[in-house]
């Protein structure tokens, strides 16, 4: 980060310069209008140039030509080298020989050949009536500026930036010759303008160098595919830049300038336009790509300091439209700096800064800023609470009265996506919820808001997840990466497309497809890199899938290190996991004490938490005590899990909470009552669950068929026995796919007991050689581990 960045520059606006990349621009230009006019039997020259007669343009070739001349004019200055590898590819090669040509020759042919070149473009291109170039259009005014701009140069700033032309062409041609005796001028202005000291010395410098130093010294680290050579920027251009990268910013992360060439690119604009106030703010976007706090701040001070409007000097007061203005850019300024104090988790000053907000807004009636500021009050405050309900509905409310869906869609859409959110932790009934977001998709599509059509979808898949609906959360995840973003050419990809991409590699790792989701993860950190705003979602999602994988697969060290990554993202969400851990290892009572963190982690940190983590944590209390042997202590917190997730309308996690009640059951010896709870919430199982607890409800299920028959005479249990190995098939190969051997090993244990009551030595045979080989690659070192569900 460069001190230019953040000084207030003195001198007077660069509007335009006359630079050699616009020189060639304006060869290109020349050129290429003399062709046209040849095509269509105009004359603009007095000698005749026979190579021009022998070049025919498609339709296509010419509208390729100005489509990327109008690029170019909008862009920064480029190397010469960058300019003609873009005019290769649009034009036909005639055309580009011809370029190349008329480069060599103002390279060649001295000052005289420049002076004649803008005298022609003023007297022929400009004056001529039936000109191909219109005064008002692009080009006409691009050309227009240039000539007025070299008007206004001494003979001594012409000799500089013929000089400035030569270095531009040697970079590009190193085997070019210096030019010839012939061309004395040369010598002669290179004299004047020494005498008249009006070329700098870092200029007289540079001259002395060989091509291949001075390319290393002025374009060192440059990326011309990117962005133009570091120098002369005017006006126009820097706006145009910082539009397109905010624009990129805020829509498409990847496709933005990396941050420390970005920052680069910022500080040579800033010393073409010390005045720009907007390089600061996309200087401020820029550090929170990276989580940069001191460059964020300073560089939010500096772009509020230079926008905001001052009394004049003189004068005691100033009318009351600059006055509003000023006071509006000192009350968003500081909503900001809450924005940004809330991004680094420092709360208090966030909400100190956002009540300096709300007092100005109101002072000033500016409802725009206060409904900003409650959205921020409810982001701020305690979550999941009747206050926060309170003030949701109050915005949404005030949006309607003030008809903000009108003049401010974005923000009433918004605070009903938050409703929705909040309501859907709460005991809101799911239809009510979506009600909520469909009308939020209503304004979303009147007023074509692409961001939040896309976090209503992701907030859609959220909550079908929650509500226990696999199927219609990964249906919303599609939809949501098929939805066309596009705008301006650019496609959305923020927050609702990572998430999207985890949830999808979420339910391939589940139904046992690893490779599949590994890919869709590494296409995720394709898009989202790191360092970025959003990477830290992937890198939670690939951490939690590493972690459960190297769970089914016995491999602790593996899932240890996953849970230490993991504690770096969230850290509620890496204690669950470690119990998880601590339970399968056998260490019931640190396990314990981790769960007593995470409930107490839950209402200190509500933002890092989701509503179901109550539910799973609870669930985890029961499995320690079933793993224990204490089964009447478990049903306590079963049925809180039950009813709590009955309240809440969390139907697969109320329905995996009645299986382990099932469990509990069986283990009490009371399998008709298991029975019945299991076919009660089997559908929801084998609908929605996973392979790993579909698995693991089938097993269950088998069990229990066989602990209820176990009373009936052979006759009457054979076929029963009979069907139930084949269901055990079933099971072992869902458990196979989430590649849980150990899971299998217990299953193929239990497969030879039956065969052998069935009398079937051979397929006994067969399970008690299965289960031998994974135990010699899986021991059993506890009992805890076979006495789970």
């Amino acid at each position: 980060m460069t001190t230019d960045l953040f000084s207030f520059g003195v001198g007077k606006n660069l509007m335009e310069h006359v630079t050699p990349h616009k020189m060639a621009l304006l060869v290109m230009i020349r050129e290429y209008c003399i062709v046209r006019g040849k095509m269509k039997g105009r004359h603009f020259l007095v000698n005749q140039e026979p190579e021009v007669d022998d070049i025919k343009l498609s339709e296509k070739e010419m509208r390729d030509f100005m489509t990327t001349m109008l690029k170019l004019l909008q862009s920064g200055d480029t190397e010469l080298k960058q300019l003609c590898y873009t005019m290769k590819k649009t034009v036909n090669t005639e055309l580009y020989t011809l370029f190349v040509d008329r480069f060599e020759e103002m390279y060649s042919e001295g000052i005289r050949k420049i002076m004649d070149f803008f005298q022609f473009l003023s007297d022929v291109l400009l004056q001529e009536p039936n000109t191909l170039v219109n005064k008002s259009s692009v080009v006409g005014l691009f050309i227009r500026r240039m000539v007025l701009s070299f008007e206004t140069l001494s003979f001594s700033q012409v000799t500089k930036i013929y000089h400035q032309y030569r270095r531009y062409y040697e970079e590009w041609n190193k085997t070019c010759p210096p030019p010839d005796d012939a061309d004395s001028t040369v010598e002669q202005d290179s004299i004047v303008m020494d005498l008249t000291n009006e070329l700098d010395d870092s200029d007289i410098q540079m001259d002395k160098l060989s091509p291949q130093k001075r390319l290393s010294v002025k374009f060192e680290d440059t990326d011309f595919s990117q962005t133009g050579e570091s120098g002369t920027h005017s006006r126009r251009q820097a706006e145009y830049f910082l539009s397109q990268q905010a624009h990129l910013l805020q829509h498409n992360e990847e496709e933005t300038l990396p941050t420390r060439r970005l920052q680069e690119k910022l500080g040579d604009l800033l010393r073409s336009n010390p005045e720009l106030a907007e390089v600061h703010y996309l200087s401020y976007l820029n550090n929170l790509r990276v989580n940069e706090f001191c460059g964020a701040v300073h560089s939010i001070y500096h772009y509020f300091d230079r926008l905001t409007l001052t009394t004049p000097a003189g004068k005691e007061s100033v009318n009351k439209k600059q006055e509003d203005d000023s006071v509006k850019g000192y009350r968003y300024a500081i909503l900001n700096l809450a924005a940004l104090h809330f991004k680094f988790g420092h709360r208090e000053e966030s909400l100190a800064a956002l009540h300096e907000a709300i007092s100005i807004a109101q002072e000033y009636n500016d409802n725009v800023c206060l409904q900003h500021a409650l959205g921020w009050l409810h982001r701020l405050g305690e979550q999941n609470t009747l206050n926060t309900a309170n003030l949701l509905e109050r915005a949404v409310t005030k949006s309607n009265e003030l008809h903000l869906p009108v003049s401010e869609p974005y923000l009433t859409s918004l605070g009903i996506q938050a409703l929705a959110k909040h309501s859907a932790a709460n005991c809101v009934p799911p239809a009510s919820v979506f009600e909520f977001i469909l009308k939020s998709d209503i304004l979303n599509c009147q007023h074509s808001q692409l961001d939040l059509m896309s976090i209503s979808y992701a907030q859609k898949s959220a909550m079908w997840h929650m509500y226990g609906n696999r199927l219609m959360s990964t249906l919303s995840s599609q939809l949501l990466l098929n939805l066309n973003t596009a705008e301006s050419g650019i496609y959305l990809n923020g927050e609702a497309g990572c998430i999207a991409l985890c949830n999808l590699a979420r339910v391939h790792i589940d139904e046992g497809h690893t490779s599949i989701a590994m890919e869709i993860l590494e296409s995720c950190k394709r898009r989202f890199p790191n360092p970025s705003q959003h990477a830290k979602i992937w890198m939670l999602a690939e951490q939690t899938m590493l972690f459960e994988t190297a769970m089914h697969h016995g491999k602790w060290s593996q899932a240890e290190q996953a849970i230490l990554n993991m504690a770096a993202v969230n850290n509620i969400e890496a204690k669950y996991r470690k119990a998880i851990l601590l339970k399968e290892k056998g260490e019931t009572s640190k396990a314990l004490s981790l769960l007593n963190e995470v409930m107490e982690g839950q209402s200190k940190d509500p933002d890092d938490t989701t509503p179901d983590l109550f539910a799973r944590v609870t669930l985890m209390y029961a499995e320690l005590y079933c793993q224990t042997g204490n089964m009447v202590v478990a049903i306590s917190p079963l049925l809180s899990c039950v009813t709590f997730c009955r309240r809440h309308y969390f139907s697969y996690l109320a329905a995996m909470a009645t299986m382990y009640l099932a469990y509990v059951q069986f283990c009490m010896n009371l399998p008709n009552q298991a029975l019945k709870l299991i076919e009660q919430e089997l559908v929801t199982i084998l609908t929605y669950g996973t392979q790993y607890d579909k698995a693991r409800v089938l097993y269950l299920y088998a069990k229990c068929q066989v602990a209820s028959v176990s009373h009936l005479d052979e006759d009457t249990r054979k076929p029963v026995l009979t069907s139930i190995t084949s269901q055990l098939n079933k099971v072992i190969d869902l458990f196979k796919g989430v590649e849980d051997f150990r899971r299998m090993k217990d299953v193929y244990y239990y497969q030879a007991r039956l065969y052998h009551e069935l009398g079937q030595g051979a397929e006994r045979n067969k399970c008690a050689l299965e289960f031998r080989q994974l135990d010699q690659l899986y021991p059993t070192l506890t009992h805890l581990t076979v006495n789970v569900l």
